[in-house]
């Protein structure tokens, strides 16, 4: 599989094995974290009764919302997930962007795993803001003291040295992984220019194929990345205590519909765009943009929810609207660069795709020197 990607250019093999190395390591810590998150939310669940009528015992100690703490804690677990799926997506993107010689692609790589870098780092704080201690009594207070009084005590934040060597790891694996791409970046520089040739025009509109094909794989991982938030959060405030308590039809009609428009927009318009490329096919195209801004102005309404309807959203505001705001940017760039790449149908892109994806560009030859490589600048 290895030798199928990286032909004999050995920058390439290091980079899938690089990748393959964090995405086993990272998985394997990150999974650690979710388990003991697990753990300690059951914890705070089991403790919230007993902490609550401790409280009510003392009428001047303030009752703060047990549904915001249990929704607080259970929604965490879903971004530790959503990280377990983002190293395999950078894996899945690396081996992508080795069979087609992406070169932008690759230089998106880097900056997802600088993405993940910062995200490593927020999910300690994320983690120990479940639990704020607070001068006087409250209900946080008396649910940590439930922690200490346990016979044999599960700590709370018990995953915290587990979160720290994957903010160590992270570093070291982002920077070797950007050092790689420096070295791929020349690489396969000189094999698509060997592929295309001299043409500035035809340079040109791959390089705008490129980046089409890579935002839209962005666009996947981040719409699913939201749904899977959302869906989350609805999903609590039907099983138990939230902030937000929904009936059964009501979760229902809300799960039906985002999950309808969820995959029209993860699979249905991905693949109008996959098959209008293939095609040069200005219908499927037009269908996919015309479902794009469809998806934008869905996205837009969700945001305006989120920040409508705060007490909904505990423990999810911000990265709900992270998530949606990086669709919205993604969703504008990927209809731009759609129609640019509508208008350069029948241009001949086609032909010389096929040539520098395809396996007869094996084995690759690692050229030096800015006048032998082709380059996106």
């Amino acid at each position: 599989m290895i030798s199928k990607l990286a032909g004999d250019s050995t920058w390439s093999r290091y980079s899938l094995v690089w990748s393959g190395i964090q995405a086993v390591v990272i998985v394997a810590l990150e999974s650690v974290i979710f388990r003991l998150h697990m753990i300690e939310s059951s914890n705070i669940q089991a403790a919230i009764e007993g902490a609550t009528i401790a409280l009510q015992q003392k009428k001047s100690a303030p009752i703060t919302d047990s549904a915001v703490v249990v929704q607080t804690a259970r929604v965490l677990s879903v971004y530790h997930v959503l990280f377990i799926v983002a190293q395999l997506f950078q894996l899945i993107l690396l081996c992508d962007a080795m069979l087609n010689k992406n070169t932008i692609q690759i230089i998106a790589i880097v900056v997802f795993n600088c993405a993940m870098v910062a995200y490593a780092g927020v999910q300690v704080k994320q983690a120990y803001e479940v639990l704020v201690e607070t001068p006087e009594d409250s209900l946080v207070n008396k649910i940590l003291e439930f922690f200490e009084a346990q016979p044999t005590p599960t700590p709370y934040h018990a995953s915290l040295p587990y979160e720290i060597a994957v903010i160590v790891l992270m570093i070291i694996f982002a920077s070797g992984f950007a050092f790689i791409a420096y070295k791929l970046y020349k690489e396969f520089g000189w094999s698509i220019y060997k592929k295309i040739g001299a043409d500035l025009a035809m340079r040109d509109m791959y390089k705008v194929y490129q980046i089409f094909i890579m935002i839209l794989k962005f666009d996947i991982f981040f719409q699913l990345g939201f749904s899977a938030q959302f869906l989350s959060v609805v999903v609590l405030q039907y099983e138990g205590p939230s902030t937000v308590k929904l009936t059964m039809e009501e979760m229902r009609s809300i799960l039906i519909l985002h999950l309808i428009l969820s995959t029209g927009a993860s699979i249905i318009l991905p693949f109008l765009a996959w098959w209008g490329l293939k095609r040069e096919s200005r219908l499927s195209m037009g269908c996919f943009i015309a479902g794009g801004f469809a998806t934008l102005v869905y996205n837009i309404i969700k945001l305006n929810q989120v920040f409508a309807e705060t007490s909904r959203f505990v423990g999810a505001n911000k990265f709900l609207t992270f998530f949606l705001t990086v669709n919205l940017v993604l969703g504008m760039a990927t209809m731009y660069f759609a129609w640019v790449c509508l208008k350069n149908f029948n241009n001949g892109l086609n032909a010389h795709i096929g040539k520098v994806s395809g396996t007869n560009i094996y084995p690759m030859e690692s050229v030096s020197g800015p006048t032998k490589r082709w380059s996106i600048e």
